[in-house]
């Protein structure tokens, strides 16, 4: 039997299930399942209620602060393995320990790694003995067509802002399960220092573990990539509506509530899956924000001519309506009402703020107007008008697309936020400069007086700047889309839409160079740094590259999703798109502030 690519993306999910179900079938009888709140979501992705009582879950409760009202004499907890939340759990153990509950017994299923700093807390806090520790990696979850995540929101803080090296092997594990689904493909590019490092785990994999029987792939070129290739496009504000949904209020696990007003003025807030269920999401999902109403409120005239239409049927046709089409009509009504107020809050949010935000993006990243973008990071500190990792987000786009923040408005910029948002955040500071995000440059010492007045003068008027390293690479690249007088963002034909034409994210451009085979795999590695190109000798190499597996080490945004999407549509390719979770500019900053 055949399957189809979709097909065997399918079968992650099967996998995954079939390995929590094995834990769970080692621990016989009835037992209360209590899951740590950040892992309910991802864990829904995978299993169902009636899949989990079948081996014998009785009641499923949330990991919180507050007493939990087991009923049954086994607990088994799922959890993260930080520490954390492993002496959270500790300390409920020895909470009913000491009211001499001898008769139950505890389990943990560690989810993605268990860590040698875990087993010795719980030994520090006296139930080691007392605990069963099981380790549970989930494979990679489908959100939506051909976009898979592990689902691991602090892997960039752990990985790229502690250089937490421990769950690269999660990593490396989960893509020896997607090649051995598909196959070993032809050509794999692998682009930055951990991506290597997975690479060479990768191996040690095929040789532990086997490697695919055989030797056809439905893969053509696999891409590994790590997030620091290209910051610009975390922190850069997407135009498209995903993008901007997940912009104010952050999608989890293709989960997201909306706040909503009701007759009392009192928001209330309104869960909802993202998913191809909803056939309203799926056909506005990466259309530009501009054009979202109208195409709603087309959709809304449409439904209210059919419910005009339905006034006027005879009794067969009235029986016919209810129960083949009424049901189907009053879905697609609450969708539409939903993405309805999603878009006014969006709006409501964004609105005023967008356009000037967008002038100020555009510019950095054209490296032009210095003066006029430092003066709106100060306006927007000075006004309030933005949160401090919007404020964060555009110094360090600033810092990267200008290779660093001149000295004396580092400090500047630096002191004005720190008196706005408080000096608790300075250590942060120090981790983005670390990491090579907010830098600030070297500054020139003057000898005498003159030197410094001529220093101003250079700032102060505009001259022909030297163009920096990220505009030099994006030159190479064709990074900066050709605008014109006839671009148009509702007709959506190079990459660069999903910004509003103001940049094409360097992965999805890469893969389309591939896949147009413009630049050769020598020039190509000139160009990109700390990229290399391997081949498979044991399967023939595709002539041309048409299916492709990009996997992003540190997350990837929604409007990358987008841009590959589109790709897709404009040229036939078919591409996965997989990554340690999903992303966007709030969450790299909170890695650094939280």
């Amino acid at each position: 039997m055949q399957y189809t690519l979709d097909g065997k993306i399918n079968a992650l999910k099967q996998i995954s299930q079939r390995k929590l179900l094995n834990i769970l079938d080692k621990i016989p009888g009835r037992k209360d399942f209590i899951v740590d709140v950040n892992l309910i979501k991802p864990l829904e992705h995978i299993i169902g209620v009636a899949k989990l009582r079948s081996s014998g879950v009785d009641k499923i409760y949330k990991l919180e602060k507050t007493p939990i009202p087991c009923t049954n004499t086994q607990r088994v907890f799922f959890i993260q393995g930080d520490l954390i939340t492993v002496k959270h759990v500790c300390d409920k153990i020895n909470s009913e320990l000491t009211q001499q509950n001898d008769g139950n017994s505890y389990h943990l299923i560690i989810v993605f790694r268990k860590l040698g700093c875990a087993m010795k807390l719980l030994e520090e806090e006296g139930v080691y003995g007392c605990v069963q520790v099981y380790n549970f990696l989930w494979e990679l979850i489908s959100l939506e067509n051909r976009v898979l995540s592990l689902e691991f929101q602090n892997f960039y803080k752990y990985l790229f802002v502690n250089g937490d090296q421990s769950y690269l092997p999660c990593v490396a594990k989960s893509i020896w399960t997607l090649q051995m689904i598909f196959g070993k493909p032809s050509t794999t590019l692998i682009q930055g220092k951990y991506s290597h490092l997975v690479d060479k785990m990768l191996d040690v994999y095929y040789e532990e573990l086997g490697k695919p029987s055989s030797s056809e792939s439905d893969i053509s070129c696999f891409v590994i990539v790590d997030r620091d290739i290209d910051y610009a496009s975390t922190l850069l504000t997407g135009g498209t509506y995903s993008s901007l949904l997940d912009e104010v209020f952050g999608i989890k696990s293709g989960y997201v509530e909306v706040k909503q007003p009701d007759k009392n003025e009192k928001p209330s807030t309104s869960g909802h899956y993202l998913n191809n269920a909803d056939e309203i999401y799926s056909q506005i999902k990466n259309r530009h924000f501009s054009d979202v109403f109208p195409f709603l409120s087309s959709k809304t005239k449409e439904l209210s001519a059919e419910y005009q239409k339905s006034q006027n049927m005879n009794i067969q046709e009235m029986k016919r309506y209810v129960s083949e089409e009424l049901s189907l009509v009053a879905k697609k009504k609450m969708m539409l009402a939903y993405h309805i107020i999603a878009c006014e809050a969006i709006i409501s949010d964004m609105g005023q703020r967008f356009e000037s935000l967008q002038t100020s993006e555009r510019n950095m990243v054209a490296g032009r107007n210095h003066r006029d973008c430092v003066n709106y990071i100060e306006e927007c500190l000075a006004m309030n008008t933005c949160s401090k990792y919007s404020i964060l987000r555009l110094m360090s786009l600033l810092s990267i697309t200008q290779d660093g923040i001149p000295s004396d408005e580092y400090q500047r910029l630096r002191m004005q936020f720190l008196h706005v948002h408080g000096y608790h955040n300075l250590p942060g500071f120090f981790y983005l400069e670390k990491s090579g995000l907010c830098i600030e440059q070297p500054g020139i010492i003057p000898e005498v007086r003159g030197a410094q007045i001529a220093n101003k003068v250079v700032q102060a008027v505009s001259l022909p700047a030297r163009r920096s390293t990220f505009g030099s690479f994006s030159q190479k690249l064709k990074l900066f889309p050709d605008i014109n007088e006839s671009y148009d963002l509702k007709n959506a034909k190079d990459l660069g839409f999903v910004f509003g034409g103001t940049y094409i994210p360097v992965v999805c451009q890469l893969v389309h160079i591939l896949y147009k085979q413009e630049i050769s795999h020598e020039d190509l590695m000139k160009i990109v740094p700390h990229l290399s190109i391997k081949y498979n000798r044991n399967v023939k190499t595709a002539k041309y590259l048409r299916t492709f597996v990009v996997y992003f080490i540190g997350g990837v945004t929604y409007a990358e999703i987008c841009a590959f999407q589109l790709l897709e549509k404009l040229t036939g390719a078919k591409i996965i798109v997989a990554s340690t979770s999903i992303s966007n500019g709030n969450l790299l900053m909170k890695s650094y502030f939280n």
